[in-house]
């Protein structure tokens, strides 16, 4: 083998089968651009940008599919939870999927703010002043006291003329029907989920302080929440439609829980994933779109995509790019 002798020698082609013509360009600040506009520039920018820009094509893919929407808790402990109320609000979304904080922290909402802090704050000092950390929000401990309240008079109406022999069943999606019910407030999620008829699941709602809250409520043994009810009921969702799509905010649960659902669909026909986590630990919160192929979760032949990312920055963008821009 001949050492080479220029650049070209170094680059040399050796197939003909590969092209690409789609040149790389990032936003031109030296013309007026609109929202919209500026939203476009994405797609050739390359990286993460591109698969912005790939996100909001499948999206708008979706409109005439049955959409499932999840996300974690700390979605809605940040300012997304008012981009979700809209989305609930004008039913853009149909089935929605979150996590048991998730739940409680839009309830928490209504009654009192959560704060923009620090990611640095010592533990030990918002521990004695009584304030809990979600990244650079704070949430006072008075919040919380208020939820419990709330919560217990809301489980002792229901359960009225329950007994342990006799209990109150109910399914967790049910019971955060009756939660959006009561709170009646035009801020929540949960209100417009239950006004619009969009089911909300929560597989793990007692991991968080609802669940501490039922456990300590007198009258806990007089109602049970039935699961396997629920997990039945969001398989039926995907099982009977044309076609489905999903966004999934985060990891963990939800996004096990809503592809698994579309699994008995033979797969989502549109999925677009946003969370920052890797695949080689072997976890599902970090799987690639194409191990959720493997599973059937995912149909094979797809657009779906994969964006690494903090949602607080990408989620807007996304949804400014399709459904605003569709409501307009």
């Amino acid at each position: 083998m001949q050492p080479p002798k220029s650049v070209k020698d170094l680059a040399r082609k050796t197939q003909q089968d590969i092209t690409f013509d789609v040149p790389v360009s990032g936003h031109n600040f030296e013309s007026d651009m609109d929202l919209q506009e500026f939203i476009k520039y994405f797609s050739n920018t390359g990286f993460q940008a591109t698969n912005i820009g790939l996100a909001i094509k499948e999206i708008e893919k979706m409109k005439n599919s049955k959409i499932f929407f999840g996300c974690t808790s700390n979605i809605i402990s940040s300012g997304l939870r008012d981009i979700i109320k809209y989305l609930i609000k004008n039913k853009f979304i149909h089935v929605f999927c979150t996590t048991g904080g998730g739940i409680e922290e839009d309830i928490i909402k209504t009654f009192n703010p959560t704060f923009l802090a620090s990611f640095n704050i010592k533990g030990s000092h918002l521990r004695d002043s009584g304030y809990n950390r979600i990244g650079n929000l704070v949430i006072p401990n008075e919040n919380y006291e208020i939820f419990e309240k709330w919560l217990v008079s809301l489980v002792d109406e229901i359960t009225e003329g329950y007994s342990p022999e006799n209990p109150l069943i109910l399914t967790p999606s049910k019971l955060i029907k009756i939660f959006g019910e009561k709170i009646n407030h035009q801020d929540s999620i949960l209100y417009w989920a239950s006004k619009n008829g969009i089911n909300i699941y929560c597989p793990g709602i007692t991991d968080g302080s609802i669940g501490d809250i039922l456990t300590f409520h007198p009258k806990r043994e007089c109602l049970k929440l039935d699961v396997i009810e629920d997990i039945y009921n969001l398989n039926r969702e995907a099982f009977f439609q044309k076609s489905t799509g999903a966004i999934i905010l985060g990891c963990g649960i939800i996004k096990h829980q809503i592809l698994n659902a579309n699994l008995f669909r033979n797969g989502l026909d549109f999925c677009v994933l946003v969370n920052t986590a890797e695949e080689y630990n072997g976890s599902d919160a970090g799987a690639s779109i194409e191990e959720a192929i493997s599973w059937g979760k995912v149909v094979p032949d797809n657009t779906a995509v994969k964006i690494f990312g903090d949602a607080t920055i990408i989620f807007p963008i996304l949804v400014a790019g399709s459904f605003y821009k569709q409501n307009k």
